[in-house]
């Protein structure tokens, strides 16, 4: 899947050199560099240079000495002023060239062939001691990542000539995504909707145990068809400031609003769940019927450090971790769980009671500390004992707990500051290593979209009157949006 290449005519390419003489030439839709007494041009190309941030990217260099080694350096700066980078040392061919797409990294951030490798060893400069994770706060900024070549196989952060640079433009929304924030009654998130009127199938997108709320997901899933809430739960503006009570109700509030809106379609939805909130997704499931799809991302399957309330009453008390379950190792922390996702515990929750059409996408990593590929067991004992089949699981060999969309850094560990268990923050471990996290980033998009879709769009039956209304319809009927309540017909979303 690394070797796709994407050529397009559009993308002007920035080279630079550090000869004081010189003038631009275009050649080939790239802008390279000539340089005086005949001497042949040192070029860096992006295909495409400019791209949604889900699309690979395809690093060549040319012009340089044959068979010599030379090193790749890749560069960030996030919105807080924190610089990101990561290396690669390769060679060169008898041609003077380097193609990262078939060529083998020989030492550096990465090894082998793995031409997103720069992007997905991106990590923090030794002046951030916190072990920041990269993440855009804002994603209607693109990230914009300077690639750069040297000669020699040099060390990451060293200061060195720049043989030749192009800057990589990255979105994280499409053009005509619309970004809408929300604070309606108690739910606070931000919403993203895709290009056009729908009819567009609609998803919570919940996070972990992480501050605040994170919405780069729900932008690249409204770039690929998704309307997309971006929805926190607590540690933002208003809401509760920690885990401790989960009101379900809120969620319930939040799913109303979302069907409400004139682009979605109103008669069901989905979720896509991190971590812990794999316990409210899952919960979700078994409660409120217009629930039909939940995707887990290392998901918990039993309600986690939290009491889950429903309509004023106690749901779930949840699974109080102790001691004994904390491990540390080199300044970081983790909590391996998996001899706790035990269908015997009462703070197990009841999935089997999920509609038969509402579906799971259950997925674990191999190489995660924190035990979460305990769950599939137990999460398919659970269903098959009930008769059910209306759920997919998959455990990628090699990825951590993190597993982002496509061509987002490898998170082998980060500073957390809020934990439901102890006050303050830490280091944590997340586990995995870069290139199997980088494949299960990118087969696990192709399946949340393909699961989306399936299950919220195209097995909903108001979507099918839709598509018969809007066949048999001569001129398509425009009706003004009416936010209080979910639209009843096709012809409000057209």
């Amino acid at each position: 899947m690394w070797f796709k290449t994407y050529r397009a005519a559009v993308n002007v390419l920035i080279v630079r050199t550090t000869m004081p003489t010189w003038s631009r030439v275009w050649w080939r839709g790239l802008a390279a560099v000539k340089h005086p007494a005949g001497r042949e041009e040192v070029w860096v190309t992006a295909t495409p240079r400019v791209c949604l941030h889900d699309v690979p990217t395809t690093l060549q260099a040319g012009g340089l000495q044959p068979n010599t080694p030379v090193t790749f350096f890749a560069h960030l700066t996030d919105e807080k002023g924190r610089l990101f980078g990561s290396h690669a040392h390769y060679v060169t061919d008898d041609g003077g060239g380097v193609d990262l797409g078939v060529a083998s990294s020989v030492g550096g951030s990465y090894t082998g062939v793995f031409p997103p490798g720069l992007l997905t060893t991106l990590t923090s400069s030794p002046q951030e001691r916190q072990f920041p994770r990269l993440v855009r706060n804002d994603p209607q900024l693109p990230w914009r990542i300077r690639v750069s070549v040297v000669s020699g196989h040099q060390p990451l952060w060293t200061q060195t000539e720049v043989l030749a640079e192009v800057e990589l433009e990255r979105h994280l929304m499409a053009p005509g995504v619309r970004r809408i924030p929300v604070r309606h009654g108690r739910v606070r998130g931000t919403l993203y909707l895709p290009p056009g009127n729908g009819p567009f199938p609609g998803i919570f997108d919940l996070y972990g145990v992480a501050l605040g709320l994170i919405e780069s997901r729900s932008a690249m899933l409204a770039s690929r068809g998704i309307a997309s809430l971006a929805l926190a739960y607590f540690g933002y503006e208003d809401l509760p400031k920690t885990t401790d009570e989960i009101d379900l109700a809120y969620f319930e509030e939040a799913m109303q609003l979302l069907l409400s809106w004139s682009e979605v379609i109103p008669d069901r939805c989905g979720a896509v769940a991190n971590s812990k909130s794999g316990d409210i997704a899952f919960t979700l499931a078994t409660l409120m019927e217009p629930m039909k799809a939940i995707v887990g991302i290392n998901p918990c399957i039993m309600v986690l450090h939290s009491r889950f309330m429903y309509r004023g009453k106690l749901y779930k008390q949840g699974f109080r971790m102790k001691d004994q379950h904390f491990r540390y190792e080199d300044g970081k922390y983790w909590i391996d769980l998996g001899s706790c996702f035990d269908n015997s515990r009462q703070e197990i929750i009841p999935v089997e009671d999920a509609d038969d059409d509402t579906h799971f996408l259950v997925i674990a990593a191999e190489d995660d500390p924190w035990g979460f590929k305990g769950i599939l067991t137990p999460f398919r004992e659970r269903m098959q004992q009930h008769g059910k089949r209306n759920f997919e699981t998959v455990l990628y060999p090699g990825a951590g707990h993190i597993i982002e969309p496509p061509y987002a850094p490898h998170v082998r560990h980060c500073y957390q500051a809020h934990l439901p268990w102890k006050e303050g923050g830490c280091i944590l471990k997340w586990g995995g290593k870069p290139q199997p996290t980088c494949e299960a980033q990118v087969d696990l998009w192709r399946r949340m979209q393909t699961f989306i879709m399936t299950h919220v769009r195209d097995e909903s039956p108001w979507y099918q009157d839709c598509l018969s209304e809007r066949s048999s319809a001569t001129r398509p009927t425009t009706v003004p949006a009416d936010f209080s309540k979910p639209s009843t017909s096709c012809s409000s979303s057209v």
